[in-house]
């Protein structure tokens, strides 16, 4: 104070102006950086990575090639790691390039839009987990962002065994149809375009959603039912081994990096669903291991691999003793190992019915409480 007082008035006139001036340029950039975090991220606004495809052949089919190029230039952080991007890549693969990501960067963005008018609306801004709540009322209440239509759980053909298509985040937004892939991955995609936190976790054969409350603890979005639940049922329902928790196999908040991993895999399967095994499912599951070295969804798909490579070659060459087989079945006991280590335990496809069908039960019984009330 004493230090203004000593100056003269030409001197204390200047210094208010520039004060009035920084007060002003911080109270801007303070609302800048506000805005920066709400702001809905579109196609326009957000240019798509400057991949830049190279010559080595990966795959025989262009789309996937290209597809898995991105992606892995994703991971080795030469473009920017974007979940939305690598989501839709294994759909534009399988779909051999027949859709249009500026269309499905638009539904995201309405939807997006929509969503920061509920959270607005409802006066929720000032809250952390306002997305979350937005996005929870989204996937499972009747609403005009939603078109009045909750998304609910495919139980015809929640494996996408007689159409893969039908485990797709763009299936799911049209339809919204899905299980418990497309509806994970969309919660996360449109999180990340409005700036609320999610991560992915995994469980047992399953796919669902972390994030932290108001006061720092985590919550468990299942979307397969529209319910919040505890780690103990998600143990107990999923048979998931403590030390597979340890390891940080399961239900473990995904970081970005690890979420372009389970892309990768996830691309390598879809393209096992194609063509079935060749040797870009053992190049697509040993780069998702690079970055997700605990990813069980890698090593199993590798494992199931390896050993159809030596099946078949046994089945045309016989029993007889050669470097390949023993090199194959020994590469297959190591991955078996690996995932002893790691605390797997397989849950069968009859156990994970009876568990889909109890979530259904379990909605069923919460919307027929709400109605009641």
């Amino acid at each position: 104070m004493r230090y203004y007082k000593e100056q003269n008035h030409q001197t204390m006139k200047q210094r208010k102006i520039q004060i009035i001036l920084l007060i002003f340029i911080v109270l801007t950039s303070c609302t800048q950086q506000q805005d920066e975090k709400v702001t809905t991220t579109t196609i326009a606004e957000k240019p798509k990575p400057t991949f830049q495809a190279d010559t080595i052949v990966y795959c025989q089919d262009k789309y996937y090639n290209l597809a898995f190029q991105e992606i892995n230039q994703m991971l080795e952080d030469k473009i920017p790691m974007d979940f939305k991007r690598a989501s839709f890549l294994i759909e534009w693969a399988y779909l051999k390039g027949n859709l249009d990501y500026d269309v499905f960067c638009q539904d995201i963005a309405r939807i997006a839009k929509d969503l920061k008018t509920f959270i607005k609306a409802k006066g929720v801004e000032q809250y952390k987990t306002s997305g979350n709540y937005a996005l929870f009322e989204f996937f499972t209440k009747p609403h005009p962002m939603n078109q009045y239509k909750p998304f609910r759980y495919d139980f015809d053909d929640f494996y996408g065994k007689k159409d893969y298509q039908n485990v797709f985040v763009s299936k799911l937004l049209r339809t919204h149809i899905g299980q418990c892939r497309s509806m994970p991955m969309l919660y996360k995609i449109l999180a990340e375009e409005i700036g609320a936190e999610s991560f992915l976790a995994l469980g047992t054969n399953h796919l669902y959603i972390k994030h932290l409350d108001e006061q720092g603890k985590w919550v468990n979005i299942e979307l397969t039912n529209g319910h919040f639940s505890s780690d103990s049922w998600m143990i107990s329902s999923m048979d998931i081994s403590a030390e597979s928790i340890k390891k940080g196999v399961y239900m473990k908040d995904l970081t970005m990096r690890e979420s372009i991993a389970f892309c990768m895999e996830e691309l390598g399967y879809a393209y096992y669903r194609q063509y079935d095994y060749d040797n870009f499912s053992v190049l697509s599951c040993d780069t998702a291991l690079k970055h997700f070295p605990n990813l069980m969804t890698a090593l199993m798909h590798k494992s199931n691999t390896i050993r159809h490579f030596g099946l078949t070659y046994l089945k045309k060459y016989g029993k007889k003793k050669s470097l390949y087989i023993e090199s194959n079945y020994k590469t297959f006991k190591e991955l078996e190992v690996r995932m002893e280590e790691l605390g797997f335990r397989e849950m069968s496809q009859d156990k994970y019915e009876a568990w889909v069908r109890s979530m259904e039960e379990e909605r069923a019984k919460i919307n027929s409480q709400t109605a009641s009330n």
